[in-house]
């Protein structure tokens, strides 16, 4: 077994392992195992206890193919964990009676450390984990390559909104930038965010890689050649994220509409996917490309503090900051009604929940402590929780808690405190009904995180005018064809700034 042990690193680093069912799957698929019998070599960056190859030989005992020493050393596997691909020889043993051969096992980390070969195909499913939750070492160790591969533009960029880019992105891009041969192909078990998150995976969606680690910054195309979404089936138990099956091309510019396959009661659909208009956009999937007449932008005047925002977010204080019912001790202009589920199923206005912020409603700024202390009450209160606010995690929340505001919130500001509101769901919906919320005895209603977002406005006349234009039939059309129906990134500010105009008013 080749091994590197300066990465030292052990730990679980968004390890998603595929079942060996649907590793057999995908190899069965895209013809794999056939390549591999007509002389292809293949090769899993990311091997894990080696699903892929344990796959290619349990088929291969399947159709009575033997397994000779030739073809094993066109099977490779590069993995990180020591561990993990000593299991995957004591399970080739013990299954096959096979020495599976040393000089086919890498322990390396694909994203930082060189690997001389390349392969005809590359298999596998990359770990998946947004840059954010990363091992604070191991983030360190990786960010020039997210800056390398054009996955974010500097490294400020990866601290801040691109922290939500997932590591399979990066180890997608090195693989097929430096792993495979002239017009190799890639096969991958990856999130969809890849095709339709805003923002944070634009950067791999310029379908560009570096050719190599060091020596040389050529760009490699690549591009994405057929798409297989799993809807219901359960790919992979306890995992919440989206995901799909790709193949990938080496050294092809990217063309479109891509070949897209959903998942629909039990069959697979065919669908077409294209870029919502520049080349690095999520992409829209419809079934007939006629389906692409819906408008692709909807011009509502709007100021430029007006642009659409998520909710409050506690970053995991809800205990501390959300209460089912006004608390008595707290003072109550610092209480202020929280939007949930209710406002759209059962049409209120009665707020159900609150949620405190220690805020200045003028400037949009945290109290001091100092201010705090006016309200003896209020002090204590945060006095109590100050532990488990103080240990709260995040770049964002951390720069505000490092000038000594550790009662500070994300998603405040003078918009929060706006007397109006135009609201919807923009988590998990497919369907797309704003409302207008006015203040509650003064207090401004709230979204409640990624759950809700909203326009700010200043006048319930504009904040009307606002909520007719959103109700034009065709947006949510447009929302369901980027994909996101029933997700987290259903209709999130990013993606209605995405489709809105903005035109400041005179």
């Amino acid at each position: 077994m080749k091994t590197n042990t300066s990465h030292l690193i052990d730990g679980n680093i968004g390890q998603v392992f595929t079942p060996l069912k649907w590793a057999k799957w995908l190899i069965n698929s895209w013809n794999i195992f056939e390549a591999w019998l007509d002389g292809a070599c293949i090769c899993d960056p990311t091997a894990g206890q080696g699903a892929f190859p344990l796959a290619m030989l349990h088929i291969a005992r399947q159709k009575g193919v033997t397994i000779t020493p030739e073809r094993l050393s066109r099977l490779t596997l590069i993995e990180m964990v020591p561990s993990y691909l000593e299991q995957f020889r004591e399970n080739v043993k013990r299954e096959f009676g096979i020495d599976f051969p040393t000089a086919q096992t890498f322990c390396q980390d694909v994203i930082t450390e060189a690997h001389e070969r390349k392969y005809d195909l590359l298999v596998g499913n990359p770990p998946w984990a947004n840059f954010g939750e990363l091992p604070t070492a191991y983030k360190a160790r990786i960010k020039p390559f997210f800056i390398q591969e054009e996955l974010v533009p500097d490294r400020q960029k990866t601290l801040l909104g691109s922290s939500r880019t997932d590591i399979a992105a990066l180890v997608l891009k090195v693989a097929l930038g430096r792993l495979l041969k002239k017009n190799g192909t890639g096969y991958f078990y990856i999130p969809t965010s890849l095709f339709f998150g805003e923002g944070a995976h634009n950067g791999f969606r310029n379908y560009s890689a570096r050719g190599s680690q060091t020596g040389t910054d050529a760009r490699r195309n690549f591009a994405v050649d057929t798409v297989y979404e799993f809807t219901s089936t359960k790919v992979f138990d306890g995992v919440g994220t989206s995901y799909c099956c790709a193949k990938f091309r080496a050294d092809r510019q990217q063309d479109f509409p891509v070949s897209y396959f959903k998942e629909l009661d039990g069959e697979w659909v065919a669908h077409k996917a294209l870029p919502f208009k520049n080349l690095t956009d999520p992409w829209r999937v419809v079934q007939n490309l006629d389906e692409l007449r819906t408008e692709t932008t909807f011009e509502i005047r709007l100021a430029p503090e007006q642009k659409p925002r998520q909710g409050v977010n506690t970053c995991g204080a809800n205990s501390i900051f959300i209460f089912d019912h006004k608390p008595s001790d707290i003072p109550e202009q610092f209480l202020y009604p929280l939007a949930t589920k209710e406002i759209w199923q059962q049409q209120t206005s009665q707020p159900y929940k609150w949620i405190l912020l220690p805020y200045h409603q003028q400037t949009g700024k945290p109290l001091t402590w100092e201010e705090i202390g006016q309200w003896h009450p209020l002090k204590e209160y945060l006095q109590n929780a100050q532990d488990a606010l103080k240990v709260r995690k995040g770049a964002l929340l951390r720069s505000a808690m490092n000038r000594g505001n550790w009662w500070a919130l994300l998603g405040v500001g003078t918009y929060a405190f706006a007397p109006f509101k135009v609201i919807w769901q923009a988590y998990g919906k497919s369907d797309f009904t704003p409302v207008v919320l006015s203040s509650v005895d003064g207090q401004m209603w709230q979204g409640n995180q990624a759950m809700h977002a909203f326009i700010p406005c200043w006048a319930e006349r504009e904040a009307q005018r606002i909520k007719t234009a959103l109700e034009h039939p065709e947006i949510p059309t447009l929302l369901r064809q980027l994909n996101g129906a029933g997700k987290c990134n259903w209709a999130q500010p990013g993606k209605i700034k995405k489709i809105l105009e903005f035109n400041q008013e005179a």
